[in-house]
């Protein structure tokens, strides 16, 4: 008697997330993007996502405006080449902190919000604390050192994951704790809360 295959659990949906790319470099020929990513995310059919990609602040600035399309989703994934306090837009454009907090306009309230960029957390708590403030988000994460397009690949995927899956930062953060603290180490992952403390 042939047996029948056992049902297939059903996958709850975890949240949504809305994500803006910048330009890696001026060749335009360049594929590099971190939209696989997403694409693996929602292929196992558990997280949605919206994903445009900038090269000027003008078109930066376009798609934070949108929010009426991502108000419910939770996670906001801003990749980019990055500095201190800043993301690089593309190789001729930059944007600071201070610069994002006034374009979202209420754009990020009670939203995670993830730089996916080199650095950008790098010694600015206090322009986060006022970054947290005026944007009304609940908690900003990213790095603090220069990091490798693989390893932060690799970082970004689990990251994303397990904040779509776990709303309360104090379980994210154990789950990071407990299953990747060497990649948390070597790429200085920070996490901020609300409050402006890191919660890392």
């Amino acid at each position: 008697m042939a047996t029948v295959p056992a049902k297939r659990k059903k996958l709850r949906l975890l949240d949504k997330i809305f994500c803006l790319e910048g330009e890696w470099t001026a060749d335009i020929r360049s594929e590099e993007s971190v939209r696989p990513l997403l694409q693996l995310l929602r292929r196992r059919g558990e997280i949605k996502y919206i994903y445009r990609q900038c090269g000027t602040k003008s078109e930066f600035a376009y798609y934070l405006r949108q929010k009426r399309y991502y108000r419910d989703y939770r996670l906001v994934y801003l990749s980019f080449h990055g500095a201190r306090g800043k993301l690089k837009i593309s190789p001729e454009e930059e944007i600071t902190l201070a610069e994002i907090a006034d374009l979202a306009k209420g754009a990020f309230r009670n939203k995670l919000v993830y730089f996916g960029s080199c650095r950008t957390l790098k010694d600015v708590d206090d322009q986060l604390k006022r970054f947290l403030k005026e944007t009304g988000a609940a908690a900003v994460a990213g790095y603090t050192k220069e990091v490798g397009w693989v390893e932060s690949s690799a970082f970004e995927l689990l990251f994303l994951y397990w904040a779509a899956y776990y709303k309360r930062p104090a379980y994210l953060l154990r789950k990071l704790e407990s299953r990747y603290p060497k990649y948390k180490k070597l790429m200085g992952f920070k996490y901020y809360t609300r409050r402006g403390a890191s919660a890392a």
